[in-house]
């Protein structure tokens, strides 16, 4: 879509979130090395490295750390935040924007189910919903 863009000078900017469990597989890097090719500078991937996917802990299932530096010898400026600050998340998207001749890449270190107590960094919640009891009270701890 950003390769399209740019071809047809629409001026469009193009966004798009990955998992750091998604990182693991191969088309997002041939992905990410054409985005450098092609000085896709309307391009912003959005990371969110909680290091855990639906097998475990990203790391110990296939280690694709450090991040930084991968994004970065595809040729993307990296910004690397801390994702549960708004702030943080609004001046990187700022920042994303300025960026000319290159993709960015925002590398957003998070917890899986922060704020809720049962689900702060359990894997098992990937891919599973809480049941009624569970639901509520992960409601009620979201509203502290």
């Amino acid at each position: 879509m950003a390769l399209a863009s740019k071809l047809d000078h629409e001026g469009v900017r193009v966004y798009c979130i990955c998992g750091d469990g998604e990182l693991e597989e191969g088309q997002v890097w041939e992905a990410a090395m054409t985005a450098s090719h092609y000085k896709l500078d309307n391009l912003c991937v959005v990371v969110d490295n909680n290091n855990l996917q639906i097998d475990g802990q990203v790391d110990q299932v296939m280690n694709i750390y450090p991040l930084d530096k991968k994004f970065k010898s595809f040729g993307f400026e990296v910004i690397n935040i801390d994702g549960h600050n708004m702030n943080q998340i609004i001046n990187a998207f700022n920042k994303a924007k300025t960026v000319k001749g290159k993709p960015t890449a925002i590398i957003a270190k998070t917890i899986k189910g922060k704020g809720v107590s049962f689900m702060e960094n359990v894997a098992d919640w990937h891919g599973k919903a809480p049941n009624e009891k569970e639901y509520n009270l992960a409601i009620k701890e979201l509203q502290k």
